[in-house]
């Protein structure tokens, strides 16, 4: 069987078997929404995306053009490469002092290196190594934080976890973190951490505590990020539910049929992507769903899907996710978002 795909002037015929087209007709959404492409001409994972000084950015790139780099940004109308001097792949960013920060991974094997470096809208500069990933960046009282798989930030001892000022330079936050760093956030004035431990870790004064109940835990997988939504704290990771922290308990939210690679508010609700294909009351989620907290409910969004030349079916994933001018931004690796051909990034706008 073939279905003829028209996006535009663009035309694309594909040789399908029968089931794959069947099980096509359940992206169709329920409710208003409108799923758009990106520009054109660039090429990559658009992971992670981080939005600075009006713009937004996207790392895992390949080119944008003509030019190859590995560091994207769009303005709303057409991208563009900001990589003076940005050598390697970006693996975290964030804003402090009015400056982009981002952590970069260089090279191969046992050749890796790993670097902080910061953009301030004209060059990108070095900041410091480390002997580990950069998986995550934070700020706290005026402090870059930053989350790895390092033991040793630029010349200073620092398992998992350090801490960089502009004017103390680098040190070790308390006595470290018991493995790799992936996710950080500050909620109610206090820092979180999670990664590849069985506790989400919190910083009380300059020591670490685990935060936990007698209920839900972090029982496989770990923690690859956090979102504050409507004043709870929504950890997401490799295990096949969400967990809500209130204050004093864990809750599960969930369950989905695998794991969760980002998450971000928007427009009230709160936007999960990742490996999965259904989430709860939606059995075609396809790697993208929403849930709103006054109703309790997770919504199908039309789904991504990524063909492949072996026919699996509705391989892909979303990896990152991003706000910009009152959009959702999604990255991953997939080359259809809501029926529309979207190679790896897509843009979703509720309407209200």
């Amino acid at each position: 069987m073939k279905l003829k795909i028209q996006s535009g002037n663009l035309k694309i015929k594909l040789k399908w078997i029968p089931f794959f087209v069947f099980s096509f007709s359940f992206l169709t959404p329920s409710f208003c929404q409108t799923w758009s492409t990106v520009g054109f001409g660039v090429k990559g994972s658009f992971t992670p995306m981080f939005v600075f000084n009006g713009k937004l950015y996207a790392g895992g790139m390949d080119s944008v053009g003509k030019k190859a780099t590995h560091i994207a940004c769009w303005d709303g109308k057409k991208w563009s490469a900001p990589d003076s001097n940005l050598q390697g792949n970006v693996t975290a960013m964030a804003e402090y002092n009015g400056k982009l920060y981002a952590g970069s991974e260089i090279g191969a094997g046992r050749s890796k290196t790993y670097n902080l470096l910061c953009w301030n809208d004209t060059v990108w500069k070095f900041v410091g190594s480390s002997n580990g990933r950069i998986n995550a960046l934070c700020v706290m009282q005026g402090e870059l934080y930053i989350g790895g798989s390092f033991t040793k930030a630029d010349t200073v001892s620092a398992k998992h976890i350090a801490k960089y000022s502009d004017t103390k330079g680098w040190n070790k936050v308390g006595h470290g973190l018991p493995n790799n760093v992936w996710a950080l956030i500050v909620y109610r004035e206090m820092l979180y951490a999670g990664g590849q431990f069985q506790a989400v870790e919190r910083l009380s004064g300059k020591n670490w505590e685990e935060v936990l109940n007698s209920g839900q835990q972090v029982k496989t997988g770990w923690v690859k990020g956090f979102v504050n939504y409507f004043d709870e704290l929504y950890a997401y990771g490799e295990f096949n539910y969400l967990l809500k922290w209130d204050t004093k308990t864990w809750n599960p939210v969930g369950p989905f049929n695998d794991g969760t690679s980002a998450m971000t508010m928007y427009n009230n609700g709160l936007f999960a992507g990742g490996d999965f294909t259904s989430a709860p009351g939606v059995d075609n989620a396809f790697h993208i769903t929403y849930y709103q907290a006054g109703t309790r409910t997770w919504s199908c969004m039309g789904g991504v899907i990524y063909w492949a030349g072996d026919c699996k079916t509705y391989t892909g994933t979303v990896s990152s996710m991003a706000v910009y001018k009152n959009e959702l931004y999604i990255g991953g690796q997939f080359m259809i978002a809501g029926g529309k051909i979207s190679s790896n990034i897509a843009k979703w706008t509720m309407n209200n």
